[in-house]
């Protein structure tokens, strides 16, 4: 009964939301244009801050005569970060939403390529990349889809958080390293000597702390959120994923609006990108250091040389499977 009342509610607040865009085909009721938008993500999280960020530049940088209002959502109101991209494509309920690559896989095939293990460097390296355009196939892609890329955001890395320290690939095959569930990230851990095991999120801490498993791979904000640290203290830099978030926006309901709004949807989005790029890196050093002082977090450095040359033919392998072995290819020649 209660799914079923979730249920009905969700699809309430969707129709509510859709109506005004029914009535106005982008622009609403008094000649005002309203904005949706959000994240999955709780509210102080910085993906959503993150839509917060993006609300304010919109609202500085947008000069038209056409009245604008703007209202976020958090914690997944809007629904998942799938239903958005399908709500974006209709031009209906989400205009505009901060989005996981691996979620657009549903209407381009070759977008999960974007988390692959090692695709990147290096943060720089990642940087570069996205400024030289190594990612615009995806995005031409997505734009005839009816989603638009206004913004790259992230730059954290993902690293092992571990009961077993692990200094060289030569302690990898005694660690049972949980991953998530895609063929890629298995068959690249293993590669690289890992028992990898797929498994749950939600399970991990219980499975590390009954000796289930030995370890999970993720960024920091996960580590402190979770408190894997009381059940793994090793935090292993291995750098192995250079998270990317997209801030996505309704290609339908941009091209409704006046020029000097979607110009200024544009701009905002990459002032509200590159803001979320710098927070987030200065939070992932904040959180590891606060951790270290007060839990005892137990941070090792690796080289990832070895691990990298290892993990790439298999990234290389699943690109050419998607069709994205062009995009591999691109990011591979930037330096």
């Amino acid at each position: 009964m209660k799914i079923c009342m979730r249920g009905m509610l969700f699809a309430a607040l969707v129709v509510l939301l859709a109506m005004p865009v029914f009535a106005g085909g982008g622009g609403e009721p008094g000649g005002r244009i309203d904005l949706v938008g959000g994240s999955m993500q709780p509210e102080n999280h910085i993906y959503f801050r993150t839509t917060g960020k993006f609300k304010e530049r919109l609202e500085a940088n947008y000069k038209g005569s056409t009245p604008i209002t703007i209202s976020l959502h958090h914690s997944g109101t809007l629904g998942t970060e799938k239903d958005s991209i399908e709500f974006m494509i209709q031009g209906t309920a989400v205009d505009f939403y901060v989005v996981a690559p691996a979620w657009a896989a549903t209407w381009d095939r070759t977008a999960p390529i974007i988390e692959a293990p090692f695709l990147f460097k290096s943060v720089e390296q990642w940087k570069r990349s996205l400024a030289q355009g190594a990612l615009k196939p995806i995005e031409d892609n997505m734009i005839k889809t009816g989603v638009r890329f206004i913004g790259y955001g992230g730059g954290s890395s993902r690293n092992l958080i571990t009961k077993i320290p692990a200094y060289t690939m030569a302690d990898f095959p005694k660690i049972k390293l949980r991953v998530m569930g895609s063929p890629l990230h298995q068959q690249s851990f293993s590669a690289v000597g890992f028992m990898a095991t797929p498994l749950d999120y939600m399970e991990v801490y219980n499975a590390i702390k009954t000796g289930v498993i030995d370890a999970l791979e993720n960024e920091s904000a996960g580590l402190e959120a979770n408190k894997f640290y009381e059940v793994a203290p090793y935090w292993v830099l291995t750098n192995h994923v250079i998270s990317t978030r997209l801030l996505c926006f309704s290609e339908k309901r941009l091209q409704s609006f006046p020029k000097d709004l979607q110009d200024a949807i544009l701009k905002s989005g990459k002032e509200a990108a590159e803001w979320h790029i710098v927070t987030e890196l200065a939070e992932e050093q904040e959180i590891v250091d606060r951790l270290v002082k007060n839990f005892g977090l137990k941070v090792v450095k690796f080289d990832n040389t070895e691990m990298r040359a290892k993990a790439l033919p298999v990234v290389l392998n699943y690109a050419k499977e998607i069709g994205a072995d062009a995009v591999f290819t691109k990011i591979q020649s930037i330096e």
